[in-house]
């Protein structure tokens, strides 16, 4: 009985327009986003300064950088902060401000004029890796400080943002760069290949574009199927079936995933094709069930939690105020991740790694990850339990309009 619905809800799927909306949206959007992916290209040796840069190491650059840009938040009153991994801009009251000027009066011997002090660094202009770059902004730190009474300034900084900010022992040195070396170039070239056995690295960047449209379409299809019944009248007769409740809006649930599921995986057949390709040229053995493996594990659960959050504020409201929900939620997410493309995950609905390569770094990444999808798969499996709560007492007539069901038909689960 319910793999005969699951089909019937499928069928019904595949003749909804907003459906092949839904599919024309994401073939658009990859060919215009990701299209045709260029090949790895071993690093050639004696190129210095065109290999891409990392977190600085250095203490010296480390402290100017992060004092420029703190004296940049302070002046602004306006710091930026990821507490719990959440985008947040934080304003600061004349007391905690205080606290923060005298930090800064302490790292740097100035009283004030901070943002004046602030030097920019140059770059050689044959630097093909900074072309176009303006350098990095300085502000000197006062003579005698050390490192460590630095880092525990910062610390002090970051405590009185609430964390997650730019000031944390963690990541002061992401405020500075410095250029990779030819040797960490060609080690993550190497992690590409072996690591990753190229569609690993591709398979991250199919599912970084793709996820932006993936945390918004697939509430547009929940909403619409929720309301097709009410619109042909038809909630009452259903109301009235022996089915039980679980059933009817499980099957409903499923068929919206897998219907989603499917075009994204039959894209994700192009850039596999094109790393099967390289693999070739390389004479290095690809992945072929990486796209499947990173669609299931990053994508899969953002289908899951807002398909199920689009049934729920359907059921709930017997309205389309889901989409404006998510809509909304889509928004402060695509603004979140645009200030984190490759590095962080945090706990945000379309997590960014914007990178084929950078192997490593997603290597460090990845717990966060797998924590993070966990969070959207939990969240999924409860709004789809309040929502089949809330359709099993309408269908008993206690909830909205939904009416009792006669003696002949009461065995609702």
């Amino acid at each position: 009985m319910f793999g005969t619905l699951f089909l019937k809800e499928c069928r019904q799927i595949w003749k909804n327009l907003t459906y092949y909306i839904l599919v024309a949206g994401l073939v658009f959007f990859y060919g215009s986003q990701m299209g045709t992916i260029s090949q790895l290209t071993k690093p050639v040796p004696g190129q210095e300064g065109s290999y891409g840069t990392k977190p600085s190491e250095d203490p010296d650059k480390v402290m100017g950088a992060t004092l420029a840009l703190l004296a940049r938040e302070y002046e602004e009153n306006s710091y930026t902060a990821y507490p719990v991994g959440f985008y947040k801009n934080v304003v600061l009251n004349t007391e905690k401000a205080e606290k923060v000027h005298q930090i800064l009066k302490s790292c740097t011997g100035l009283l004030e004029g901070y943002t004046e002090a602030i030097e920019q660094t140059e770059y050689q202009e044959d630097s093909p890796i900074l072309v176009g770059y303006q350098g990095e902004e300085r502000l000197s730190p006062r003579e005698g400080l050390t490192y460590e009474e630095f880092l525990e300034e910062m610390s002090k900084v970051d405590s009185i943002l609430g964390g997650g900010s730019s000031y944390s022992r963690e990541t002061v040195n992401e405020n500075a760069q410095d250029p990779l070396t030819y040797e960490e170039a060609l080690e993550s070239y190497e992690k590409s290949l072996y690591e990753d056995k190229i569609s690993g690295g591709y398979a991250r960047l199919f599912c970084d574009y793709m996820g932006i449209l993936l945390a918004l379409l697939p509430v547009f299809l929940a909403v619409t199927r929720s309301l097709r019944d009410k619109r042909a009248q038809a909630d009452q007769v259903i109301y009235a079936r022996k089915i039980s409740s679980g059933a009817i809006m499980v099957s409903r649930y499923l068929a919206t995933v897998v219907m989603i599921s499917i075009p994204v995986l039959l894209i994700s057949i192009m850039p596999l094709m094109q790393c099967v390709y390289f693999g070739k040229i390389l004479g290095v053995s690809v992945d072929y069930f990486a796209f499947l493996k990173y669609f299931g594990g990053w994508l899969l659960p953002s289908i899951a939690v807002v398909t199920a959050l689009g049934f729920f504020f359907t059921e709930l409201t017997n309205s389309p105020v889901a989409i404006l929900i998510q809509g909304v939620w889509w928004m402060i997410s695509l603004f979140m991740g645009a200030e984190n493309l490759v590095g962080k995950v945090g706990w945000n609905l379309m997590p960014r790694f914007n990178s084929s390569a950078d192997t490593g770094i997603w290597q460090a990444q990845f717990p966060q990850m797998i924590k993070n999808r966990l969070l959207y798969v939990v969240a999924a499996v409860i709004l789809m339990i309040a929502t089949t709560g809330i359709y099993h007492l309408k269908r008993k007539g206690v909830w909205g309009n939904g009416r009792k069901i006669s003696g002949n038909h009461k065995r609702v689960s």
